[in-house]
């Protein structure tokens, strides 16, 4: 206020005292009166604002009760989601993607609910298996969650509330979690559906209020559900701003003008210990003072009709008293009440009124009222700010800045936004509400620092990959596309290198996951030391990741920075115990604007190349070429005709023969695949097993090569001819998968042949894996009466103590020391010790790739048990294969070659 109204209000109150002093004499009795009723009136409203306390204190537990009681409950209704889940994820992976949702509902493994909706997708975002029929009909690929998890932008349990679902019209809260395949590849994802009002089926007291709401939302500020009063319909747009949380739990008053219904409420909040969720509670101050306004109503009553009956007694003459006092009484209670809020508030409040000049414009604003907080927040005192003018405050270009600022709330009546403050070397930031009061404007600051730093917090972890601290994916996403809008408004050059750790799987493998991060964190460190300062490294996921170079004059820049690269990784790696694997990369260059001119085409393509660098022998760079692009053309169309060839089961078993080495005996036979192309004749398994092992579809192959072998056994059976056992190569993700002990078993049922005659042949790699896994997996299948060899032995890392450990059958050597066998002693004394080692280890020693007498005889005189290869048999069809059986056993002719006897 200004001097004049200063003056007056002083003027005023000196009256009432100069009144009450010269009355008191006079009006004794009627001052009597007077102050029994103004003590009764005092005694009255200092009750009712005890109680008024007492119940929004009371008010404010209820709500904290009611957060953390429905977050309890919200917990377990999660929890219970989260385990169906986890126990489909498990027993999907166990089932090699063979199980289905309807035959788990018969059995009653999920909750009996009736708008519950389960379902499997694979990587492709098409149904699998499901509990609804008319899921089929529901394509996912578009989905924000389904993308997520096929990015590796999800760890855990996701949750995202969909505001109307494809198959039902209704609001939907979506469950997923990711499926991935042995080698950690996204596979499709697990989809657990609900509506809103699964997750809002509290008890009754959840909304007791016609104003009341108890909601659930992400902690982003999501609405998922909610149960609310009578007089709510949408509590989803009943806030007017995004609901922040400033802590895990809390709750506090909030203001009407902060809801679309202009309602106070009390909040509480208390968020979810494992789940992105927060349970809210907003209870009406309306409906929580109802019992206070009639208890109100009655005492102010009861007060009343006091104070008539002594004012009446008091007659005419204390009624001028009596307003005196009364009106000295109202301006102290308004003043005290304007002095708490305005100090005891944790905003800073101001009012500043405008100056005009002659031509009516607005030529400053002085500060006519201010608490201590804001005088605080502005690092002043507050007689410091009282009746001081802006241009006394700030200067040039921020005097400037300030008074636009204000002047646009005067025009417009309101005004809010955020600034940067630095106050004692401290950067604040705080949030300022400007409304128009008469001449001048209403200031509210609040300081929102903690508010920004948990954004920024949560930023850049959203933007960091949490092994290796190097930017993820989501931070490529943002910044690539607006590093080529650069580029191109600036007319230059940048490349991308794609970079993908050769033979990392080996890593995970032989030494461990644990040895396997070690090596990623490493792998990362290192690239990001060679590169030049404003280029970026990324990783992607798994052992990808991206080289992001800024400045590229030519394509020798991108070339000495991937040489920088490839050298750096040539070093071993130092892991967690004591490994020191050697692992190095193939880089894929592609340069804007020669190969692309988006994020999508250029990651695509430095992709295409980086896979043309492995096939070229690994550990070195390529270019795109479009040359490439038709290169993974052709081999999808491999892929595809591989496919085909599975459906319409297109693959033949051609049959070697082992034989006792010493008299030439026939003792079994191996099973070996072929592929017979309707268009290119007989394909060779050189051909296509490498893409079948790519692809994952050697899954497929494995299953048909052990049911074709059981099944042509079973016809020589039924034709009486004398059956061996015959030996069937199994690859390691086929041996990795927990379903191969039930396919054998099928097999053999299928076609009632002795489980004797079925011998599996696994790879020094299947022996690497996860060590009492394999152990496991392998007194499972033996179990079953199947032999089980190794195949190639000398060519992985088995050692001898693997060996010992695992209960295996027969030893087959690889052909490499049957040929080292022409170079002299020293190929004979190696070979003589790994017949040793198995002779000790009671396992059958088979020699592979016999091709010459010489070798034959070698082996002979060194204890080999079996031999196989070109010099008794090449692999023969079925047909052919039966003439080995028809006689018992062969011997050696002096023409060198084998007869039979």
């Amino acid at each position: 206020m200004n001097n004049q109204e200063t003056d007056e209000l002083r003027s005023a109150l000196a009256q009432l005292r100069f009144l009450k002093g010269n009355m008191r004499h006079v009006l004794a009795w009627p001052l009597l009166c007077i102050g029994t009723a103004v003590l009764a009136w005092v005694l009255t409203l200092s009750h009712l604002a005890s109680e008024e306390r007492r119940m929004h204190d009371a008010a404010l537990l209820d709500a904290q009760a009611l957060a953390r009681s429905y977050a309890e409950q919200l917990s377990r209704s999660v929890e219970q989601i989260d385990q169906i889940t986890l126990n489909l994820a498990y027993h999907w992976k166990r089932s090699g993607g063979a199980m289905r949702l309807e035959e788990q509902a018969g059995q009653g493994l999920f909750p009996d609910h009736p708008d519950l909706s389960i379902a499997i997708y694979d990587r492709n975002g098409r149904l699998l298996t499901s509990l609804l029929a008319a899921q089929r009909r529901v394509d996912i690929v578009d989905r924000h969650y389904f993308q997520a998890h096929r990015d590796g932008q999800v760890a855990g349990l996701h949750i995202e509330s969909v505001q109307s679902s494809r198959m039902t019209g209704r609001p939907t809260v979506i469950f997923s979690r990711t499926l991935t395949d042995d080698a950690g590849r996204f596979n499709g994802l697990l989809y657990v559906a609900v509506p809103p009002a699964f997750l809002a089926s509290f008890y009754d007291k959840a909304a007791h209020g016609a104003n009341d709401v108890m909601a659930v939302v992400s902690k982003q500020g999501d609405f998922i559900a909610a149960r609310t009063g009578s007089n709510l319909a949408d509590p989803g747009t009943l806030a007017r701003r995004p609901v922040v949380f400033p802590a895990a739990q809390g709750s506090r008053v909030v203001a009407g003008q902060e809801f679309i219904d202009q309602r106070p409420r009390i909040v509480a909040w208390d968020s979810l210990a494992h789940y992105p969720l927060v349970s809210v509670v907003a209870l009406s101050e309306e409906d929580i003072h109802l019992p206070f306004m009639a208890q109100k109503r009655s005492y102010i009553n009861m007060a009343s009709g006091a104070s008539l009956l002594l004012l009446v007694a008091a007659a005419l003459g204390s009624v001028l008293s009596g307003r005196l006092v009364w009106r000295k009484h109202q301006a102290a209670a308004i003043a005290d009440t304007y002095r708490l809020a305005i100090e005891g508030a944790r905003e800073g409040f101001f009012m500043a009124r405008a100056l005009y000049g002659k031509q009516r414009n607005i030529t400053d604003f002085v500060l006519e009222n201010c608490n201590e907080q804001g005088a605080r927040m502005l690092g002043y005192r507050r007689s410091d700010l009282l009746d001081v003018r802006f241009s006394q405050i700030y200067q040039g270009r921020q005097l400037a800045k300030v008074m636009s600022i204000f002047i646009t709330a005067m025009e417009a009546g309101f005004r809010e936004d955020e600034f940067r403050q630095v106050h004692n070397g401290r950067i604040n930031w705080m949030h300022r509400r400007l409304v128009r009061s008469g001449d001048g404007v209403a200031i509210t600051l609040r300081d929102i620092s903690e508010a920004k730093a948990h954004e920024q917090a949560l930023e850049t972890l959203g933007n960091t990959d949490a092994l290796t601290a190097l930017n993820n994916r989501h931070w490529l996403t943002s910044y690539l596309p607006a590093a080529l809008a650069d580029a191109r408004r600036q007319d230059a050059r940048l490349a991308v290198l794609y970079l993908d750790l050769d033979d990392f799987k080996d890593v995970n493998n032989t030494m461990g996951h644990d040895a396997g991060d070690d090596v990623l964190r490493q792998a990362g460190q290192r690239i990001q030391s060679v590169l030049r300062p404003g280029d970026h490294v990324v990783r992607l996921g798994g052992d990808e990741f991206t080289v992001l170079l800024s400045r590229v004059d030519a394509r020798d820049d991108a070339v000495r920075v991937a040489a920088r690269i490839l050298d750096v990784l040539e070093a071993p790696f130092q892991v967690r115990g004591g490994f020191a694997p050697k692992v190095r990369a193939s880089v894929g260059i592609s340069l804007y604007p020669d190969d692309g001119g988006s994020a999508e085409a250029l990651l695509k393509h430095a992709d295409t190349a980086m896979y043309a660098a492995k096939n070229e022998g690994k550990a070195r760079y390529a270019f795109y070429t479009p040359e490439l692009t038709e290169e993974i053309v052709r081999r999808v169309s491999n892929e595809s005709a591989l496919r085909r060839a599975i459906e319409d089961r297109q693959f033949l078993l051609y049959y070697q023969p082992r034989v006792n080495a010493a008299n030439g005996e026939l003792l079994s036979m191996e099973a070996l695949v072929r592929w017979a192309h309707p268009e290119r004749g007989m394909v060779p398994p050189l051909e296509f097993i490498p893409l079948a092992e790519q692809t994952g579809l050697i899954i497929d192959i494995g299953r048909l090569v052990i049911e074709q072998a059981c099944a042509q056994m079973a016809a020589w059976q039924a034709r009486g001819l004398r059956v061996v056992p015959v030996s069937v190569n199994v690859s390691p993700a086929q041996f990795a998968q927990s379903s191969l002990k039930e396919v054998i078993a099928e097999a053999i049922a299928r076609h009632r042949i002795r489980a004797s005659l079925l011998e599996i042949e696994i790879t020094e790699s299947c022996m690497m894996q996860d060590s009492d896994r394999v152990a496991a997996d392998i007194a499972a299948v033996k179990a079953l009466g199947v032999r089980i060899s190794v195949d190639d032995f000398g060519t992985g890392y088995s050692s001898l103590s693997q060996l010992q450990r695992l209960d295996l059958d027969v030893l087959k050597v690889d052909r490499a020391f049957t040929q080292a066998l022409d170079g002299g002693k020293q190929g004979e004394a190696f070979f003589m010790t790994i017949v040793s080692m198995a002779h000790i280890l009671d396992m059958q020693v088979v020699a592979e790739g016999v091709e010459t007498l010489e070798q034959l005889k070698i082996l002979q005189t060194l204890g080999c048990n079996e031999v196989q290869g070109y010099f008794i048999s090449r692999p023969v069809p079925a047909v052919q294969a039966e003439a080995f059986m028809v006689q018992r056993y062969f011997q050696l002719q002096p023409e060198n070659s084998l007869q039979p006897a």
